[in-house]
C-alpha cells in the first residue's frame, strides 16, 4: 500500500501549471505575432503611423512578467486564485487585440 504524499501531490500540481502557462504563452504570443503582422500591413496599405505598434509591443511585454507573477502567487500557495488569473489574463489579452486590430485595419 503506498502512503499519500502532499509533496508529491504539489509537485504534479505545480508540473501542470507550468504547463499551463506554456501553452497560455504560446497562443498569447502566437495572437501577437498576428497582430504585429497586421499592424504591419495597416501601416504599409492604410498609412497608419508607426505607434499603432505601441499596443501590440505593450502586450508582448506585459503579459511574461504577469506570467511570472501568478507563478509566484502558485508557489505561495494560491493555486486556484493564480490559475484563474493567467487563464483570465490571456484572455482579455487576445480578446482586446482582436478588437484592435479589427477597428485599426478595418
Amino acid at each position: 500500500m503506498q502512503k499519500y504524499d502532499d509533496i508529491q501531490n504539489k509537485n504534479g500540481m505545480r508540473l501542470l501549471f507550468m504547463v499551463m502557462q506554456m501553452i497560455m504563452l504560446l497562443i498569447v504570443f502566437s495572437i501577437i505575432y498576428t497582430s504585429l503582422v497586421a499592424v504591419q500591413y495597416s501601416i504599409k496599405e492604410q498609412g497608419a503611423t508607426p505607434i499603432a505598434y505601441l499596443p501590440v509591443l505593450a502586450s508582448l511585454i506585459l503579459f511574461p512578467l504577469w506570467l511570472y507573477k501568478y507563478r509566484k502567487m502558485f508557489n505561495s500557495g494560491k493555486m486556484l486564485g493564480a490559475s484563474v488569473w493567467t487563464i483570465s489574463t490571456s484572455s482579455v489579452i487576445i480578446i482586446a487585440l482582436y478588437l484592435y486590430i479589427d477597428k485599426l485595419v478595418g
